[in-house]
């Protein structure tokens, strides 16, 4: 096993300026946004960091931690909806994200899932302007690590494969991505 998540203590509070479920769900495919929503199983939504956090909460990441905030995603997954892959999260210049700071709005029952980064290739998957990644089947994978993400924020590595196992709960979570962490190698350094 690997670790691919840390705690952290950075504060959430008070981190969103909108409330975000009503947001997303009265216009899932809001014009100018980029959006992957399919009502039976969940979505993906890329959102600019100002649409999303309260900008004291921005002047906190940037002032205190040092960070500039690159994009927000939301991820949204109906209750036992399981994808039948596991996924590396890729940038819109093609390079890999290292991970992001990760949180869900509500109690969380599903476990985030990593994988052994695989020999053979992968499916390239582009399902929407911003949501571009590589893909392969779980039953070609070995599992390395597992976490409930939860409430408390928490970094997580997404330069290797992962998903999630879903549980009862519908799930929303929000990734914060920062332009100074392209590496899961940065991202350690802010614990």
């Amino acid at each position: 096993m690997i670790n691919c998540w840390v705690r952290t203590d950075i504060d959430i509070t008070n981190s969103l300026k909108i409330d975000l479920k009503d947001y997303i769900l009265s216009d899932p495919c809001r014009p100018g946004e980029h959006a992957l929503y399919v009502a039976e199983a969940g979505g993906i939504w890329t959102l600019d960091p100002n649409t999303l956090f309260d900008p004291n909460w921005i002047k906190y990441i940037k002032h205190d931690l040092g960070l500039e905030l690159d994009i927000a995603q939301i991820f949204f997954r109906k209750p036992y909806y399981q994808h039948p892959g596991a996924h590396v999260d890729i940038a819109q210049d093609l390079s890999l994200y290292g991970g992001g700071l990760n949180w869900t709005l509500d109690p969380d029952d599903a476990h985030m899932v990593w994988y052994e980064y695989p020999s053979n290739e992968p499916c390239f998957n582009q399902r929407s302007t911003t949501d571009v990644n590589k893909e392969w089947p779980l039953e070609q994978l070995t599992e390395v690590d597992r976490c409930i993400i939860g409430q408390q924020p928490t970094l997580v590595r997404t330069d290797i494969p992962h998903t999630v196992d879903m549980g009862a709960n519908e799930r929303w979570l929000v990734s914060a991505r920062f332009l100074e962490c392209s590496n899961w190698s940065d991202y350690e350094t802010l614990v």
